[in-house]
C-alpha cells in the first residue's frame, strides 16, 4: 500500500482507502490535474499562499481587508 498526502488550507481530516488500482491511476492523474505536487521544499508555503491562508481566516472571522491588500489584489489581477 501506498500514500498520498494531500495539504488543504482549512482544517479536514479525512482517511480513505483505495483498494482498486485503476481507479487509484485515475486518482492519481485527476490529483496531478487539479494540484501541483510538493516536490521542492515540502511543507513551506509561498508567500502568496500564506497571504491567502491569512485572509482567509480574517473573511472567516468577518475581518475587513484592508483597502491596500484590496488595491494589491486588483492589480494583481490585471
Amino acid at each position: 500500500m501506498g500514500q498520498i498526502i494531500i495539504e488543504l488550507p482549512n482544517r479536514i481530516n479525512r482517511r480513505y482507502r483505495v483498494d482498486n488500482r485503476e481507479f487509484a491511476d485515475a486518482l492519481i492523474n485527476s490529483l496531478e490535474i487539479a494540484a501541483a505536487p510538493v516536490k521542492n521544499n515540502p511543507g513551506k508555503l509561498t508567500a502568496e499562499d500564506a497571504a491567502d491562508i491569512r485572509a482567509a481566516k480574517r473573511a472567516r472571522k468577518g475581518d475587513l481587508v484592508s483597502w491596500k491588500e484590496a488595491e494589491a489584489y486588483l492589480d494583481a489581477l490585471d
